[in-house]
């Protein structure tokens, strides 16, 4: 996810309620990540940045037996900052730089290699659908049972989720095919 694509997740992940950073990169994961992946430690930095522009502020919260946590809230000025990116979208599905489909694409110089990169991507979609799909529906499913009121957040939610399933059935169904013809090949 680049810089500027993070600092939105943030804000609208801070839109729903005040968050730590370490929350804030859980949530991550079991919702944002099925588009964009972030480090923990990238995170952190966002949010200091974001706090230099005035679009969070935060607050630390002391507590015993443990270290004191910061929790982040959108300010107004985050809030006009997201409510812009929200009505003035930029592209949708950029191309971006694959290694791995430029392995394919030169596959012919080392067609074996190139089928167990396949067998590895196969394997990577089935733990995906397998691991990730369940904890972000499961996330989903408990954000609707704790805010029925939500304005359909969750329905929005549940829209992104179902694109990453599909998405990611069809990276299994052509994965399957080209191992395939590539077993066929090397064999």
């Amino acid at each position: 996810m680049d810089i500027i694509s993070l600092q939105y997740g943030l804000l609208g992940l801070l839109r729903y309620r005040e968050n730590t950073g370490y929350g804030l990169a859980k949530l991550f994961e079991v919702s944002i990540n099925q588009m964009w992946n972030a480090p923990t430690s990238q995170i952190y930095r966002e949010l200091k940045r974001m706090e230099e522009k005035g679009w969070v502020t935060s607050h630390t919260v002391i507590q015993e037996n443990k270290p004191n946590k910061r929790v982040y809230r959108i300010t107004e000025d985050g809030l006009g900052v997201f409510d812009d990116y929200m009505h003035n979208p930029g592209p949708m599905f950029q191309t971006y730089h694959d290694p791995f489909l430029l392995h394919v694409f030169f596959g012919a110089a080392a067609p074996d290699v190139v089928l167990e990169r396949f067998k590895t991507f196969r394997d990577s979609c089935i733990r995906g659908l397998d691991e990730r799909v369940k904890a972000n529906q499961e996330t989903i499913d408990a954000y609707k049972a704790a805010r029925p009121d939500s304005g359909g957040e969750a329905m929005f939610w549940q829209m992104t989720h179902d694109y990453s399933i599909y998405n990611t059935n069809a990276h299994l169904q052509w994965a399957e095919e080209c191992i395939k013809k590539l077993e066929e090949m090397v064999n």
